[in-house]
C-alpha cells in the first residue's frame, strides 16, 4: 500500500481513504477498493484513472537525469504520477483546497459528500453532481464550515457547464475561462486543468513548489522542466511537502 500513498492522498486527489488494509473511493457510482498499483489495471476504469496508458518510466529517466533534486523525488517516489479525475470534482475540490491543508480538505470533500452526494454502498457516498449540490445554500455551506470558499462554490455551481467549454481550448484560453468562476485563481486553475483535464503543460505554484523554485531553481525559467512540467511540478511538490522544506 505505500507505493500508493503519495498518489492517492498526498494532494492531487482527496477521493480517496486509508482504511488502513486498502485505500478506499467512490468513483464512477462504485466503491472502490484497492491495496496496490495493480488492483487498477485490474479495472477498466481504474486502468484510465491511473493513467496506465502514458509511458511514466520513460517520463521519469528523463525527468531524473535533470537534476539532483529531481534524481531525488523520483528516487523517494518511484510509482508517482497524475491521477485522470473527473473534471467536476477536481474543480470544486480544489476550491476547497484554498489556504487550507490535506487532512482538512478532504474532511470538507468527504462532507459534501455525506450532505449532497448519495449512498453507494452503505457508508459510501459519491461526490455530489452539480445538479445535487446546487440543492445548498450559503448558509447550509456555513455549517459545513467551508469557510470564505461558500461563494465560491456557489458561483463554481453556477458555471458548471464551463467545464464542458474548455475541453477544446488551448491551455491559456481554457485557464482564463475558469478564473471567471468566483475565487480562482491562476494556481486553483492550473490544478483543475492538471488533475481534471491532464493538460500536462500545467505547472501549478502553491507555497510548497514556490518554496523549492526558490531555494533549488533560482533565476530559472519554467521551460527548463519540458518536456514534463507537470510530472516534475508533482515530484518537487511531494519532495518539498514531505521535506517540511523551510
Amino acid at each position: 500500500m505505500e507505493e500508493l500513498r503519495e498518489i492517492l492522498t498526498g494532494g492531487q486527489s482527496f477521493s480517496w481513504k486509508d482504511e488502513g488494509d486498502c485505500f478506499s473511493a467512490v468513483l464512477n457510482e462504485k466503491v472502490y477498493k484497492v491495496r496496490c498499483a495493480e488492483d487498477f489495471n485490474a479495472d477498466p476504469f481504474l486502468h484510465e484513472y491511473f493513467d496506465y496508458g502514458f509511458d511514466y518510466d520513460e517520463a521519469r529517466k528523463i525527468i531524473a537525469s535533470k537534476d539532483e533534486i529531481l534524481a531525488s523525488a523520483v528516487r523517494q517516489f518511484p510509482q508517482l504520477r497524475i491521477l485522470r479525475q473527473d473534471p467536476w470534482i477536481a474543480l470544486i475540490s480544489f476550491i476547497l483546497s484554498q489556504n487550507n491543508n490535506i487532512k482538512r480538505i478532504t474532511g470538507l470533500y468527504n462532507k459534501l459528500c455525506e450532505a449532497y452526494g448519495h449512498e453507494v454502498e452503505k457508508g459510501y457516498f459519491s461526490f455530489p453532481t452539480p445538479s445535487e449540490l446546487g440543492r445548498t445554500s450559503i448558509a447550509e455551506l456555513k455549517e459545513l464550515r467551508v469557510g470564505f470558499r461558500d461563494r465560491y462554490i456557489m458561483d463554481a455551481i453556477e458555471k458548471s457547464y464551463i467545464l464542458d467549454e474548455i475541453k477544446t481550448l488551448a491551455y491559456e484560453e481554457a485557464e482564463a475561462k475558469l478564473m471567471t468562476i468566483k475565487g480562482i485563481g491562476k494556481k486553483v486553475a492550473s490544478c483543475v486543468l492538471l488533475f481534471g483535464f491532464h493538460r500536462f503543460e500545467a505547472f501549478p505554484v502553491d507555497v510548497w513548489i514556490r518554496k523549492v523554485l526558490a531555494k533549488y531553481y533560482p533565476g530559472k525559467s519554467l521551460d527548463y522542466f519540458e518536456p514534463y512540467p507537470a510530472l516534475c511540478q508533482q515530484y518537487l511538490f511531494s519532495y518539498a511537502r514531505n521535506l517540511s522544506l523551510e
